[in-house]
């Protein structure tokens, strides 16, 4: 009984020391971005706060870093049929994100890019309830942006390059 409880708080040990280092690891991470937004209009206003928060939190974030991350946002809004019946109606919120990484100094150079997409959906409510499916919107919009920041914030963190990739 002893070796096992001792060979718990060993494997805990080494548990929480790699937790630290991996840790420690990210903080001294050299590669900073700073962020703007070329086209989306309010959404993409509200998508560069939801990323800014992302990179603030995963210490990648500088205002004053010369690699600038670019966003380019397209919001696709359909209907669908949820049943062959066609009883319920489906509302489907696609939204695509373009970044670009280029370097402030050399806008032509291209240093990562990549296009990322998420889908929800959600049930129309009576036009009684109106307020509940544009409150859905909203909230869909927000899920959106938030798994596709951390998609983007995980390729960051695994971003070391300084070289193009492309020229424009």
């Amino acid at each position: 009984m002893l070796k096992t409880k001792f060979l718990i708080l060993l494997f805990s040990i080494l548990v929480l020391s790699s937790c630290g280092i991996k840790l420690k690891n990210i903080e001294d991470y050299d590669n900073k971005f700073s962020v703007k937004y070329l086209s989306g209009g309010q959404n993409a206003f509200i998508f560069k706060n939801v990323l800014t928060q992302q990179l603030i939190a995963n210490n990648i974030y500088d205002i004053s870093s010369q690699n600038i991350i670019s966003i380019t946002m397209d919001e696709n809004k359909r209907y669908q049929s949820a049943s062959i019946t066609k009883v319920a109606t489906r509302k489907l919120n696609q939204l695509s994100i373009q970044i670009k990484i280029y370097n402030d100094e050399n806008e032509g150079c291209i240093l990562f890019k990549d296009e990322y997409k998420s889908e929800q959906s959600f049930l129309l409510a009576k036009s009684s309830a109106n307020l509940s499916n544009l409150s859905a919107e909203s909230d869909i919009f927000l899920i959106n942006s938030e798994n596709i920041s951390i998609e983007i914030i995980d390729d960051l963190l695994s971003y070391h390059s300084d070289k193009c990739i492309t020229l424009e």
